[in-house]
């Protein structure tokens, strides 16, 4: 009787170890951003961004910025990009996404750099008093595309890692590696960008 009473509550408390275990995987999973079939929009891309971070976006565009940043691919008009200005003094990001490798890969000779794995490689440029904040660059080398992830705006005085910034490097990298970050992107962050208020209507820069 005993043995029997024994393997029943055994039993008993493995099935709720594995009902826990079920209810975390859904939990953990429902956390994590999932892509899609649907080809990426700038306004896409803006609302993705945004998601991201805690300050409040005040506008966003296709301005000379994100045409730069299609511009470093080797065929533009594959790649997409899109500016997203944040409350706070000059807090910009700007991101591009192509199917293909930039024209200039980063190059960590001048210690301003470092690689963070994955194909991921966080570069920054520092300040320069009285003429240039500097900014930080987010480069994901992610096999079925690229992503480049531009902040400006903070003064950049040493590794970014290390600094306070109203947008954190963390958070870059988060950017760029999120799967609606991509040439094609989940159909939920095409619909929620067509109805973005902070959306530059106008000609855009092409």
């Amino acid at each position: 009787m005993r043995s029997s009473r024994t393997a029943l509550i055994t039993g008993s408390l493995a099935a709720v170890v594995l009902a826990i275990g079920v209810v975390l995987v859904v939990v953990i999973g429902a956390d994590e951003p999932e892509g899609g079939d649907s080809t990426a929009t700038p306004r896409s891309l803006a609302y993705v961004v945004a998601e991201h971070v805690d300050l409040e976006p005040t506008r966003a565009g296709v301005d000379w910025a994100a045409d730069d940043y299609r511009r470093a691919f080797p065929h533009p008009k594959r790649a997409v990009a899109a500016s997203i200005n944040f409350a706070g003094e000059g807090n910009i990001v700007t991101v591009g996404v192509s199917p293909e490798g930039p024209r200039q890969k980063p190059a960590c000779d001048d210690g301003l750099c470092a690689d963070l794995g994955g194909g991921v490689t966080v570069t920054w440029d520092e300040l320069s008093p009285q003429e240039d904040p500097g900014l930080v660059v987010v480069v994901a080398d992610l096999g079925t595309h690229t992503v480049l992830v531009k902040y400006s705006g903070p003064a950049i005085t040493s590794d970014p890692r290390d600094l306070d910034l109203p947008i954190p490097t963390d958070t870059l990298v988060d950017i760029a590696t999120d799967p609606r970050v991509a040439p094609t992107t989940s159909q939920e962050a095409v619909d929620a960008g067509d109805t973005l208020d902070y959306w530059l209507r106008g000609n855009p820069v092409v």
